[in-house]
């Protein structure tokens, strides 16, 4: 199986090299966001909001901070719009992003042992259902199958196209196949292998390629 490639990052205008000036300014914006960030997760556990804040940042030249959130539903932020322009004397902005967003700002590790693909390579996100799941013959269950923003992993997708191509041309279960040898019934298909096992009429069994078997079940016994 061939999993996705990543994604080119889609190339941006450069007005300029960064001057020494440039390169202050952007570090002293970078402690400020964290001093914010942090400021913002004390205001709404105060305020009792039900909200996660996941990211703070400012625009190059200060001229507004950004605070992104994750929440269930709407939320009213405008209490902490208040206390956070109040607090760093400045615009603010709240934008509510998505379970997924949240997850890609935040961070954190997958399954798989590695980190998040949304943090690592991707740069926007596909739908992903139920079904890649039952094409790749995954147990279907709620908590197998979410990652670590609670929807179903990115990942399932992956594969999915590969699986495909494969489920249609293994043969079923019980099915009659044409092979080198004769006739025969398929009694195991390997899907990573791009295999099946089959049963001769003597109760001869074989693992043969897909390429090696046909579905036509009028060859010769």
């Amino acid at each position: 199986m061939v999993a996705c490639q990543p994604e080119e990052k889609p190339t941006t205008k450069v007005l300029r090299k960064a001057t020494a000036k440039d390169l202050g300014r952007l570090q002293e914006n970078r402690s400020s966001e964290q001093d914010t960030f942090k400021l913002a997760r004390k205001k709404v556990w105060e305020l009792d909001i039900p909200m996660k804040v996941v990211d703070a940042h400012y625009a190059f030249d200060r001229s507004r901070m950004v605070v992104t959130f994750g929440a269930e539903g709407r939320v009213d932020f405008r209490p902490l719009i208040h206390a956070l322009s109040s607090s760093i004397g400045g615009r603010v902005e709240l934008r509510q992003v998505g379970d997924r967003d949240v997850a890609k700002l935040a961070g954190g590790i997958g399954r798989c042992g590695s980190a998040l693909c949304c943090i690592q390579w991707m740069s926007k996100f596909e739908s992903i259902s139920v079904r890649m799941a039952k094409e790749q013959v995954l147990p279907i269950s709620a908590d197998g199958l979410a990652g670590s923003c609670g929807r179903l992993r990115c990942c399932l997708r992956f594969e999915y196209e590969q699986y495909r191509q494969v489920n249609r041309a293994l043969p079923k279960i019980g099915e009659l196949v044409g092979t080198p040898a004769g006739t025969a019934t398929v009694i195991v298909g390997h899907r990573l292998k791009e295999t099946v096992s089959v049963r001769y009429q003597d109760d001869r069994v074989m693992e043969l390629a897909l390429a090696d078997v046909t579905r036509d079940t009028s060859a010769k016994k």
